[in-house]
């Protein structure tokens, strides 16, 4: 009856989001924030259980699996990426670190952590609306998942570090990941085509990437990315990424349901969610300055305009 219910909003919902020309996405987080308030009156739990919360998290696995397999890590080490990741990491802290503790009397370690918190930008909505417009092989495409692929990395040293926990020494094996390439592109001529293709990537994303670098105390969703990033260069690799495609949806759907689940916002949220919407413009433009955008991307990249459509004087 559970799934019945939850799937039934998340279809009716995401219809209603489509005819508004939103995001399907924003149909499935309404649809979660319904399902908690209507849960008691349909005898629901008014939060997202272990199943779905374990549905979710395997969505997002595969999400960055995929996204690996379509990324060059040379992408990761440009001026833009790292510099557009750094610069805007340093002026969101800074300023939300003064005036949490200027105006809100906090303790300074405190403060700076909300502060980081605060400068990160959500890899699953990014991605899955880039995805969803097919740009994430276009420039801007390409500068976004990197930066917050950066961003990632940057909250886990942070969380390493303020909850006192370090990964193990078995982490080390990660750098011998490369060695393994050979491994998986010969795994990669055996799986051939269809469900093969399917349950090996799923393997990789969930068993190896994900579990595999829990294990050690590291980020899976890093581990599911870095098993892609792997395979990114096979000729397959596009063919594999298709081919997860539709499980991949339906468990990410697991994942915006459980946000809506998790909790109606109170009236010191909403304040919050709004004034945070009224600084997001001011967001874009702490990402880089302008001369280090325009070495490696069009002037309009940096005012928001699309890398990937020609403008007047290039035509």
């Amino acid at each position: 009856m559970f799934e019945v219910i939850i799937l039934s909003f998340a279809f009716i919902f995401g219809i209603i989001a489509r005819q508004l020309s939103l995001p399907p996405l924003v149909g499935f987080l309404t649809a979660g924030f319904a399902l908690n308030f209507a849960g008691p009156y349909l005898g629901l739990p008014t939060e997202a259980g272990p199943l779905l919360e374990h549905l979710a998290h395997l969505g997002v696995l595969l999400l960055l699996f995929t996204i690996g397999l379509k990324l060059n890590l040379k992408n990761l080490v440009e001026p833009a990426v790292l510099g557009g990741a750094f610069i805007h990491l340093s002026i969101t802290t800074f300023t939300f670190t003064a005036g949490f503790v200027v105006l809100m009397g906090l303790a300074l370690d405190t403060a700076i952590l909300l502060s980081i918190a605060l400068s990160f930008s959500s890899t699953v909505l990014a991605a899955k609306v880039l995805e969803g417009k097919r740009e994430l092989r276009a420039l801007h495409g390409r500068l976004a998942i990197g930066i917050l692929i950066i961003q990632d990395l940057v909250a886990l040293a942070a969380i390493s570090i303020y909850s006192g926990q370090s990964p193990s020494w078995w982490a080390l094996w990660i750098l011998a990941l490369p060695l393994l390439r050979p491994v998986l592109y010969w795994l990669m001529s055996i799986a051939q085509h269809d469900e093969m293709l399917v349950l090996m990537g799923a393997v990789l994303a969930i068993a190896i990437g994900g579990m595999g670098f829990d294990v050690v105390g590291l980020s899976g969703e890093v581990g599911a990315l870095v098993m892609g990033l792997l395979l990114a260069k096979h000729p397959r690799a596009q063919e594999m990424s298709k081919a997860l495609w539709g499980l991949k949806e339906i468990l990410l759907i697991s994942f915006f349901l459980q946000i809506g689940m998790s909790g109606l916002p109170d009236a010191n949220a909403l304040i919050f969610a709004g004034v945070m919407a009224m600084l997001l413009p001011l967001k874009p433009r702490c990402f880089l300055p302008f001369w280090l955008y325009s070495r490696s991307a069009p002037v309009a990249l940096f005012w928001g305009a699309s890398a990937s459509q020609p403008t007047a004087s290039s035509a």
